[in-house]
């Protein structure tokens, strides 16, 4: 693996963070105040946990299930996104705006009906992980979007093509190495998530 530039790509990818950052938070905030217009889309989402909780909880070892289930779930969605923005990044950002409207959503309803404590316990501990490797997933997605699309333009011009696609080529040589992090981050928050959550919002 070629660390070094695997390092390089990370550091042209600050503005894509924050990009991506602020379409997460934008969901937040329009599930939280706006979840009436989006209930259609929330309430499928919604059922959909439902579904995944009553299945967890007719196993005889749930908190392993549980773990099993959301690593499964956060990784293999997390990879997809990254590869689904080779359609020039717009799966990543409805991605990030779905995850924001959901946890937006969430957190309203708790608040509403228990505490913010509740919220804390129920996102922060393994959220603290999980909510950063979803957003980077989502930017890197958004930036083989852009590199795809800067390539596709480029073609008028063998000069400019010949320059685009080294970087095209430098950053997907770079997706090993950082995929294999996502992925051992995921697996750190599902563990988190299937035993410290677990036990703090049953307690």
């Amino acid at each position: 693996m070629n660390w070094s530039n695997t390092a390089a790509q990370m550091k042209s990818m600050k503005h894509y963070f924050i990009a991506s950052a602020l379409v997460f938070i934008a969901g937040i905030i329009m599930g939280a105040l706006y979840s009436e217009q989006f209930h259609t889309f929330i309430d499928s989402q919604m059922e959909a946990l439902k579904q995944i909780a009553q299945s967890v909880d007719g196993k005889e070892n749930p908190q392993w299930t549980l773990f099993w289930l959301i690593f499964w779930n956060n990784a293999s969605k997390s990879l997809l996104i990254i590869a689904l923005g080779l359609f020039f990044g717009v799966f990543p950002l409805f991605f990030l705006m779905a995850n924001g409207l959901l946890i937006g959503y969430m957190c309203m309803v708790t608040v509403e009906k228990q505490s913010w404590l509740v919220v804390v316990k129920s996102i922060i501990p393994h959220g603290i992980l999980e909510i950063p490797a979803i957003v980077f997933a989502s930017a890197l997605g958004l930036r083989l979007g852009f590199l795809v699309l800067k390539f596709s333009f480029s073609m008028i011009s063998p000069t400019r093509q010949t320059l685009v696609r080294g970087q095209l080529q430098g950053f997907l040589k770079a997706l090993i190495p950082v995929c294999t992090l996502l992925v051992g981050v995921l697996l750190v928050a599902a563990l988190i998530e299937s035993t410290v959550t677990f036990w703090l919002t049953r307690s």
